[in-house]
């Protein structure tokens, strides 16, 4: 073989090898350059702690005065996730009670598996269907051998311009301690 055939051989492999090089480095540029992207979301939760919002829930005027809990629906104005944000999102229920302007939030869900709570007006207290777990009006457990491991959740409450507004939140079920659900 000649030197110029050698040369010429040389250089197509070099442009060869080049081509595919600079062909690599192109696909690769917007994989790797869209990655942040995609967990900037991620990035922007991690490490600190979500505060939890004020939810107007109702009129304190619609509370019966004489303690007797009042069933409503929460209703979140804004709630944003990762990518996305929603408006008026119903996020639970909670029974407010009232005792002149103090008003007390307990969450609808039974501590021990999440089963929906009843308030039964006939004996003035609250009742778990599910494994027949019975609270008193202060949330307390009164049902002896009952499978809920605390008394109903509580949740932060403030009366402000006759709105009653609460930090809605749910909480671990069948543990003893009230842990929150991120």
């Amino acid at each position: 073989m000649s030197t110029d055939e050698e040369h010429s051989k040389d250089r197509r492999k070099f442009i060869r090898v080049a081509t595919i090089g600079a062909s690599a480095v192109c696909g690769l540029f917007p994989l790797v350059s869209g990655v942040p992207a995609v967990f900037d979301p991620v990035k922007k939760g991690a490490g600190k702690k979500s505060s939890v919002p004020w939810s107007r829930v109702a009129p304190l005027a619609s509370l019966p005065e004489d303690g007797s809990p009042a069933k409503f629906e929460v209703i979140q104005e804004k709630v944003v996730d990762a990518w996305t944000t929603y408006k008026d999102i119903p996020v639970g229920a909670v029974y407010l009670t009232r005792t002149n302007n103090e008003v007390v939030a307990f969450n609808l869900k039974c501590p021990h598996l999440g089963c929906a709570i009843d308030y039964r007006k006939q004996t003035k207290d609250y009742f778990c269907p599910c494994h027949n777990s019975s609270f008193a009006l202060d949330g307390s457990v009164t049902t002896e051998n009952s499978p809920s491991p605390r008394p109903m959740d509580t949740m932060e409450t403030k009366v402000e311009k006759g709105q009653v507004w609460i930090r809605f939140e749910h909480f671990r079920p069948n543990v003893a301690d009230k842990i929150p659900l991120s």
